[in-house]
């Protein structure tokens, strides 16, 4: 088993509350900016974590990698996928509405949508969630071959710059969703190449991530944020200027980075950072019950003024992460292949 780093665990707690937070203010009317704060990098600093720890075993040929990989992330995105579609159906088809969304739900259709893993035009209703999932799968097996076939050290750069164009090309011009989140791979999956080289380069160690660096990262962050055109939406491949959602995504992404590696330690951000799979899959549904089962309280979350608006939004995030980590260890214990876990 490969060993932890502290600070890698540090930031996917930060990037799994942030995802969380996101997903709370979605509809909040007045944390519009915030949302689009969280939108413009969260998702790409999942990517950069994925592909900072990938690794390939000696000799492990893509039979068995694609195995491995298929037990830890597609099996627990089939079996949760059709599952939250019971709880979905008993909250009810108004669920949409009380959130100015469409409300329709057709049983059929979300069996397709699921086999065909995108979680775009309302498919995965049910948790949409759990698009990143066969987005992730995808990406890690692209990138067992990219790795294998063309990593050399003095072509990493060139490497990049092609993944770079590639997203370009395919973000503006592919019109067309393909299944298990291709499109992600083609669109942004040179982020997962820039943490595979983060690890490589030993970031933690680079004597240019000091304090000075968090201005800068912090400037051109909010620059390539707030001056793009349209909120980046990774489920539905919107990126509004491309340039723009790519500067924020690295800027930011590396500030968070920054920040985890001189937190270096914490025991309860790095439980949470080891259980992001069990917070991925059941957050959506605590949220969802906030957002529109509460009466009172959901209006406040997603009309009433800033302050408030912001105060229950971060404590309904944390409270379903609470919850989805309890229901990780029930889980856990019970049927751990369903977070792609081996028993015991």
């Amino acid at each position: 088993m490969n060993k932890r780093i502290k600070y890698i665990d540090i930031t996917k707690c930060i990037a799994i509350f942030m995802i969380v937070l996101g997903h709370t203010l979605n509809h909040s009317i007045h944390l519009k900016l915030l949302g689009k704060f969280l939108y413009s990098f969260h998702v790409f600093l999942f990517f950069i974590l994925s592909g900072y720890t990938f690794s390939i075993k000696n000799k492990e040929n893509f039979k068995a990698f694609f195995k491995k990989k298929f037990v830890r992330i597609m099996i627990p995105y089939f079996i949760w996928a059709i599952f939250f579609l019971l709880p979905y159906m008993l909250l009810g088809n108004k669920v949409g509405e009380s959130l100015g969304t469409s409300s329709s739900f057709d049983l059929k259709n979300q069996i397709i949508n699921i086999i065909y893993g995108n979680g775009n035009a309302s498919a995965l209703k049910q948790n949409s969630s759990l698009w990143f999932l066969p987005a992730l799968f995808s990406m890690e097996c692209f990138y067992y071959f990219i790795i294998k076939n063309f990593d050399k050290k003095n072509k990493r750069i060139y490497n990049l710059l092609i993944l770079i164009f590639i997203g370009y090309i395919t973000s503006n011009f592919l019109n067309f969703y393909l299944p298990w989140g291709i499109n992600t791979v083609l669109n942004i999956g040179f982020f997962f190449y820039i943490g595979y080289l983060f690890k490589e380069s030993n970031i933690e160690k680079n004597t240019i991530f000091n304090w000075n660096s968090i201005l800068v990262l912090t400037f051109f962050g909010i620059i390539g944020c707030y001056f793009n055109k349209i909120d980046v939406a990774y489920i539905d491949y919107q990126y509004g200027y491309y340039s723009l959602a790519i500067l924020s995504g690295i800027c930011l992404s590396l500030l968070t980075l920054f920040v985890s590696i001189k937190i270096d330690k914490n025991k309860i951000m790095e439980y949470i950072g080891k259980n992001t799979m069990g917070i991925l899959i059941f957050h959506k549904l605590v949220v969802l019950v906030f957002q529109t089962k509460l009466g009172f309280i959901s209006r406040l979350i997603t009309d009433s003024n800033f302050f408030i608006e912001m105060i229950l939004c971060i404590l309904v995030a944390l409270f379903s992460i609470i919850c989805s980590l309890i229901g990780t260890v029930i889980v856990r214990r019970l049927f751990p292949l369903s977070i792609g876990e081996n028993k015991k």
